[in-house]
């Protein structure tokens, strides 16, 4: 009976290290915040723009292109739930800068 505890704590720890050197794996540059599946434009962290031209969401690196400056101009703004928690992860740079 012992020896089955003993092998269930090995069993454990085994596991453990295994998942703390999954983790600890990952690129530095994946820190995007990973948000369940959702409705409306922005609520996976993008910007929160639909093209009216094509009737889909807008991401951060194209939005000047394919909105333009105003966004609004090409764009309709949804902020869904979720709006914005990736533009610091996609754009790699702070929120509080400027585009």
């Amino acid at each position: 009976m012992n020896g089955g505890k003993r092998f269930a704590g090995v069993m454990i720890l085994l596991a453990a290290v295994w998942v703390s050197g999954h983790w600890t794996a990952q690129p530095a540059f994946a820190q995007c915040v990973e948000l369940p599946p959702c409705k409306g434009c922005g609520c996976r962290g993008g910007p929160g723009y639909r093209s009216n031209a094509t009737g889909q969401c807008v991401g951060y690196k194209t939005l000047e292109a394919k909105c333009g400056n105003p966004p609004t101009l090409r764009c309709r703004f949804e902020n869904a739930p979720g709006t914005g928690l990736n533009r610091e992860c996609v754009l790699g740079k702070p929120s509080d800068q400027a585009d």
